[in-house]
């Protein structure tokens, strides 16, 4: 559980405006007012969630992913350079991997280095103190390991060392020809993602999925108001929007209105807070 109650931080955010395909008040912005607004304790909860920036610049510094624009994460990328000269202030998961990756002493050679390195990644997000963010990383642990293995039987190849063993359904997973996988006494979303996969269209199968990430927020934060579970979710649910104005803005469009259809039909805001669509 986190420390505070956030009303007066939600109910004070800048307009939410949807604007010739933009967004007014996106991720970056989002995140500076959490910045000012969180408690010490809820914002360093809340970094968690920017590791993926983080993530990608590592894998890029050691040559294990192309190069494309940095994003700083928790880190800065200058930061997170100067850091892999001689790591001592990165996170326990980060070190481990960059000093067992130059050493040669890898923990786990039977996966790639990539998803060795995104195992240490989910053993970390999977010990979070946080209820909120441990079943939020776990489901994105599981959805991918899903998607991988389905993909897997599809295509004819085998997916056993490219798993990410972090869970007890992943070895389930790697273990089991059922159709279900084997898991869907264990978890509760499997068989709907079995079926979101079988969507013949790429495009329509991905906004499937994203929509069922969007549900599952929205059920952990059933019995949460106003709290830095809700602005996290929060968070999470705009970068979606942001990424979807980028590959279909149809969807992007959609998936913003239903952002404000859940603030407005949720929360009793005062008149102040104003929240618009950007439409004539």
């Amino acid at each position: 559980m986190f420390s505070s109650n956030y009303y007066y931080l939600v109910a004070g955010l800048p307009e939410l405006t949807l604007e010739q395909g933009k967004l007014a008040f996106g991720t970056d912005r989002l995140r500076e007012e959490l910045t000012e607004g969180l408690s010490a304790a809820d914002y360093k909860a809340f970094e968690n969630l920017l590791l993926v920036f983080d993530n990608q610049n590592l894998l890029h510094l050691l040559g294990l992913m192309p190069e494309k624009s940095p994003v700083d994460g928790v880190f800065s990328f200058a930061r997170m350079a100067e850091e892999m000269k001689e790591p001592h202030s990165l996170r326990p998961y980060m070190m481990r991997f960059i000093e067992s990756f130059r050493a040669e002493t890898r923990l786990h050679p039977q996966l790639s280095p990539v998803n060795e390195f995104t195992l240490h990644y989910y053993n970390e997000m999977l010990g979070l103190r946080s209820g909120f963010l441990k079943q939020w990383f776990e489901f994105e642990l599981n959805l991918r390991n899903v998607l991988l293995v389905l993909s897997g039987r599809k295509n004819g190849l085998s997916v056993e060392n490219h798993v990410i063993p972090a869970n007890e359904i992943a070895e389930i997973m790697r273990r089991s020809n059922a159709r279900d996988l084997g898991i869907s006494s264990e978890w509760i979303w499997a068989e709907k993602i079995i079926q979101l996969n079988e969507i013949p269209n790429l495009m329509q199968r991905e906004k499937a999925i994203d929509i069922l990430r969007w549900q599952f927020l929205d059920e952990l934060n059933t019995f949460n108001y106003f709290s830095a579970e809700v602005l996290m979710a929060f968070y999470i649910k705009l970068g979606m929007i942001e990424r979807w104005l980028k590959l279909d803005k149809t969807t992007g469009e959609e998936l913003f209105r239903q952002l404000i259809g859940d603030l407005q039909n949720s929360y009793e805001f005062p008149n102040e807070f104003s929240i618009k669509d950007g439409r004539k």
